[in-house]
């Protein structure tokens, strides 16, 4: 009875370890984004001023800034080098909607395409940023997606990134599952 107990309790400790080893469906990998271009402006409106068709989008003493449909090219300038340099590597294009404050730092959310010639597929899914700003580029963003055609088709995507104030790029973990 005891050394059943025993073998028990031994098995239930041994669990976690087991569950967390690593499993070869995934794929780890980091880097940076980098902004390329915006290829379409969208649709701004300004609470409590006028849009000014530049930068910045609204006239001094709006108290709210709404942006909506943008499309911005990103691309991933440097990857841990692996197995999954080969599956970030081509443009991504996002849409981009943005719910800013006076000072032009919010969320933002919308979908990507990430085309990856070399595999013949692409990535497609959703994007979110729980803090945005124009101002300092500070930035957290999630994307989350699946692989569409070619070496692509049927896998995951997850990438988290960040960029502090004053980062030019945005430095990004990112986890592939077949």
């Amino acid at each position: 009875m005891v050394n059943r107990a025993l073998c028990a309790v031994l098995a239930f400790a041994a669990l976690p370890g087991l569950l967390w080893a690593e499993n070869p469906k995934f794929a780890f990998g980091g880097g940076l984004l980098g902004f390329a271009a915006t290829t379409a402006t969208g649709e701004v409106r300004c609470v409590g001023g006028e849009p000014t068709g530049s930068v910045p989008q609204c006239t001094e003493g709006t108290r709210r800034i709404f942006g909506r449909s943008e499309q911005q090219i990103w691309y991933a300038v440097s990857v841990t080098p692996g197995e999954v340099a080969a599956l970030l590597d081509g443009p991504i294009t996002f849409e981009v909607n943005c719910n800013f404050n006076g000072q032009y730092r919010g969320p933002c959310w919308g979908t990507f395409t990430w085309e990856v010639p070399g595999s013949g597929g692409s990535w497609e899914g959703q994007w979110t940023a729980p803090v945005m700003d124009l101002m300092t580029y500070e930035s957290e963003i999630s994307m989350v997606g699946f692989g569409v055609g070619g070496d692509l088709d049927g896998m995951q995507l997850k990438l988290d990134g960040y960029s502090n104030p004053g980062d030019w790029y945005i430095t990004f973990t990112v986890r592939l599952k077949n």
